[in-house]
């Protein structure tokens, strides 16, 4: 007996079942799998999967040499992830020469320390916080600032304290010493690798966010020394801000000075370098009159409304603060007269300012790290492009409509991630709740497109694609609005829950869209979901990578909301002026 024909209502829901199942896997890993694997066996766990679903559909279709495959793999990658500890391979790999000697997992990320002759040196998702036994640099992040300001009577640390610079400080008798740091993991395991450097009676210890506590904290300081890693990722960028800097000068007691450190400066001052330099200082002088740059092995800005000075070795000598590498000799090395007029060269009174929403400053760090290597960023985006001209030149315009949307989607997400960060603090212990409204976005939208298929057609995909142009448009104020109240300890949760609804809707405009689309543009189910299923990934892709690599910090966030806005306005043009069915 034949079935009968199956109609497009029908077949184009068969289509997007494909869609509902990666929804359902993506909840699968944000509710469950993130809280009880690490990467590792999160890996484990999918390969096995695979390899099963592989096995399967060979018995279903009586593929014996498959099968065969399949339960041999299965066995292999069962073999080896009992006998090998495939982590410790990796990390070791990525250290070479290096013992390692933690790992561990905390809601702030991976903490892993290793050890290389005594010096144990502290990594935490991938970038490295600090090294202990660095006496030249623990030195110099700390007695350049103090320098300035030897009879301190509180100084607010944010980061390193650990490596020995909370114990530095102490050098000056009348100091007291805040030490701020995000995870408490990295205080335990201090606690027992390295007892000399546990803090001791005038530190005190504040495990949060750096930048939240310089938010809310009442206290005023005569010295804030920022010790954190070069602006590599938006969180840590953060920290060299002109909105962050606000902040911190709030909290300066009269003539207070705020100390950080950006980029080596070995033998030459390089072009990438210099941008790095000229950014910071125009960022800094945004806010106050006097601004030093002092080349030393790292560049040292010190900030201040009150006078600032190079002489170094003099203000140590006259309080009587011994150090073993910061010496007037040391210091005639590193800030010689050429050095200094290097950096000084360096500053431009045009160069941007580095904003929480235009971190431009992310941007110019990532071309000084891939000045390192042989890769080019220029070479990056030219293979961009030509992904995707080759994918737009013969696009229907459905899939043109679902690549802009995924697109847009992708982007405002990154967008919603990064204003998280910087509004309420480290997103990482919150990143599993941001992905996981978008996906019960999805599962809603799909959900419930599937059942109102009949009833809708072209023109409501014109109305969702418009939505999604709408919501874009709108971000920019939205999350301008939740700035403004954000330092309101009462309103932090709303603006936390604002954001998170944020994500869901977006998830639930992109979840409606994709049934519907496959109805409007239907082929057959195979073909519909391919080419539809392709249009959003490499639209979401594309976003990802372009928005948080290069328009994010060069453009702004409000740029990019308004862009992926006008991208899906051009859509619904495109979808009305072909009204006709494909």
């Amino acid at each position: 007996i034949r079935r009968p024909p199956r109609s497009t209502q029908s077949r184009s829901s068969a289509a997007s079942d494909v869609y509902k199942r990666q929804i359902l896997g993506g909840l699968l890993f944000s509710l469950v799998l993130v809280h009880v694997f690490d990467h590792f066996g999160t890996l484990y766990l999918a390969a096995v999967l695979n390899l099963s679903a592989a096995g399967l559909v060979a018995l279903a279709f009586r593929r014996r040499l498959l099968l065969g495959a399949s339960v041999a793999a299965t066995a292999a990658w069962a073999i080896a992830a009992s006998w090998f500890d495939l982590d410790t391979i990796s990390t070791s790999i990525q250290y070479p020469g290096q013992r390692i000697v933690f790992k561990g997992n905390s809601p702030y990320g991976r903490l892993l320390v290793t050890e290389t002759s005594g010096q144990y040196n502290f990594i935490e998702n991938g970038v490295r916080l600090f090294s202990t036994e660095n006496i030249e640099e623990v030195e110099q992040t700390i007695h350049y600032a103090m320098a300035q300001r030897p009879e301190a009577k509180r100084v607010l640390l944010i980061g390193g304290g650990i490596s020995g610079t909370a114990r530095e400080i102490l050098k000056y008798p009348r100091t007291a010493v805040d030490y701020v740091e995000l995870d408490p993991l990295i205080i335990k395991v201090a606690a027992r690798l390295l007892p000399e450097h546990r803090p001791q009676a005038r530190v005190e210890v504040i495990n949060t966010d750096g930048r939240h506590y310089v938010r809310r904290t009442k206290r005023r300081y005569d010295a804030v020394l920022i010790d954190v890693p070069d602006p590599s990722t938006f969180q840590i960028n953060r920290f060299y801000t002109r909105e962050f800097f606000a902040e911190v000068k709030r909290i300066l007691a009269e003539g207070g000075v705020l100390s950080l450190s950006l980029g080596h400066y070995e033998n030459r001052l390089s072009e990438e370098l210099a941008k790095l330099i000229a950014v910071a200082h125009r960022t800094l002088s945004e806010q106050f009159r006097n601004v030093l740059i002092l080349p030393a092995r790292r560049n040292y800005f010190l900030a201040s409304d009150g006078p600032l000075t190079m002489d170094i070795a003099g203000a140590l000598e006259r309080h009587g603060i011994g150090t073993q590498v910061v010496s007037r000799r040391y210091l005639r090395g590193v800030l010689s007269s050429d050095r200094v007029a290097d950096v000084r060269r360096a500053i431009t009174e045009d160069a941007p300012l580095n904003q929480d929403f235009s971190p431009i400053l992310y941007y110019y760090h990532l071309r000084y790290w891939m000045s390192q290597f042989s890769v080019r960023l220029g070479l990056l985006v030219a293979a961009l492009a030509a992904i995707l001209l080759a994918a737009l030149v013969r696009i229907r315009p459905v899939s043109l409509a679902v690549f802009t949307t995924g697109l847009a989607a992708s982007a405002l997400e990154v967008v919603l991630l990064m204003a998280f960060q910087i509004l309420y603090g480290c997103v990482y212990h919150q990143v599993g709740l941001i992905v996981t409204m978008f996906m019960v976005g999805l599962g809603l939208g799909s959900f419930s497109m599937n059942r109102l298929l009949a009833r809708c057609g072209r023109r409501a995909l014109v109305g969702l694609v418009f939505a999604v142009a709408l919501l874009g448009a709108a971000l920019p104020g939205v999350l301008s609005a939740l700035g403004r109240f954000a330092d309101l300890p009462s309103l932090a949760i709303l603006g936390q829950l604002v954001i998170l609804a944020l994500t869901a809707g977006l998830g639930l405009l992109i979840g409606l869209e994709f049934p519907l689309a496959a109805k409007v543009d239907f082929a057959s189910v195979a073909a519909t979901a391919g080419r539809i299923y392709t249009a959003d990934f490499l639209g979401a892709a594309l976003g990802a990578l372009v928005v948080s690599t290069l328009l994010i910090p060069l453009v702004g966030v409000t740029v990019v909301c308004l862009t992926m806005a006008a991208i899906n306005l051009l859509s619904v043009v495109v979808l009305l002026c072909t009204s006709a069915p494909n």
